[in-house]
């Protein structure tokens, strides 16, 4: 796992906006506002994750204590390529998108 700051995803995205990135708030909070392309993925669906292992995930949360959790629980799991966006969505200073 690899821990990386929201600055640091926003240089990411600014190469990339078609990475894996999933949003592991509930849905009330991932509708009031996300990061463009970010995948909702709450924390109790975790269990139906399955995508491939060899793939790079990103996840974030909104302070990081939850992605940080998620990425050492899917190591377990045999997924390698992992990065922690630690200090959260509360943090980041990008685009955001809301569902109306």
């Amino acid at each position: 796992m690899i821990n990386i700051t929201t600055n640091q995803l926003a240089e990411i995205l600014a190469q990339d906006s078609n990475i894996n990135l999933y949003d592991l708030r509930t849905p009330i909070e991932f509708a009031s506002g996300h990061i463009p392309d970010s995948h909702n993925l709450p924390f109790e669906e975790l269990k139906y994750f399955n995508d491939p292992k060899n793939e790079t995930y990103y996840f974030i949360c909104r302070s990081g204590d939850l992605s940080h959790h998620v990425c050492q629980l899917l190591k377990s799991k045999g997924y390698n390529n992992l990065i922690n966006i630690s200090d959260g969505i509360l943090n980041w200073k990008g685009k955001i998108q809301s569902i109306n």
